[in-house]
């Protein structure tokens, strides 16, 4: 299946005292959204990449990826103000036209497996709308604006989600632009596709497939490395 991998970059925020946003900033010595993008070039159904980072990154991120040697095809737009507005932007790359299944995936969450990323493949090209996940540890609870617990969910029903999400090209697509339509905002990009009706389903994700944010998730960042190495 011509698969294209959308990665929205788009945050331009410091994170840490710094000066970078956070898809920049290096660990053990490779900015974080390269490492993401190296996993996604040893997938041969994957033809194309395509980020979407803020203006002001576009320039450094074209200078960035010119220093690896990638065999993939990767495009670079400008992000929009929203996450959503970045990936509607990216699915309009050239590269989009022409694939099968469209991968969306997070910049700084570059720990997934080959393994996990052939699945998605698979399942989309099977039932269009596909998500991973895994159900939560800990009790969850739905709480009104005081703070007031209004009830308990049962966890067995209930799903943490990963990227990346895999999706059929014009189902996608004509979800972002439906969306844009009516100003529909979703958390995500499956819940714009379960806006327009169409069912999607979960698949299992992975422990180490962790996104990072904090200074704490480097520190995890660093120990999964180290078992790898």
């Amino acid at each position: 299946m011509k698969t294209t991998v959308v990665i929205p970059a788009g945050g331009k925020g410091a994170r840490f005292g710094g000066d970078l946003p956070i898809q920049f900033i290096e660990l053990n010595g490779k900015p974080l959204i390269i490492r993401t993008i190296e996993v996604f070039n040893n997938i041969e159904e994957i033809e194309a990449i395509v980020l979407a980072v803020n203006s002001e990154w576009f320039t450094y991120t074209k200078e960035l990826i010119g220093k690896y040697d990638f065999p993939k095809s990767i495009d670079v737009v400008v992000a929009g103000v929203e996450r959503q507005d970045s990936i509607y932007n990216a699915l309009h790359s050239k590269f989009i036209q022409d694939s099968e299944i469209i991968l969306i995936h997070d910049a700084n969450r570059p720990f997934l497996s080959e393994k996990l990323i052939r699945k998605m493949i698979e399942s989309a090209d099977d039932n269009g709308a596909v998500v991973c996940g895994f159900r939560p540890n800990d009790p969850v609870k739905e709480i009104n604006q005081k703070g007031e617990v209004v009830k308990t969910l049962q966890r067995e029903k209930l799903s943490i989600t990963q990227t990346p999400q895999a999706f059929w090209t014009d189902l996608i697509v004509n979800a972002y632009e439906k969306a844009r339509e009516v100003s529909y905002a979703g958390s995500d990009s499956s819940q714009l596709v379960e806006f327009n009706g169409f069912k999607v389903t979960i698949i299992p994700g992975e422990d180490q497939n962790i996104k990072i944010n904090t200074k704490f998730d480097f520190k995890v960042a660093e120990l999964i490395l180290n078992q790898e190495n």
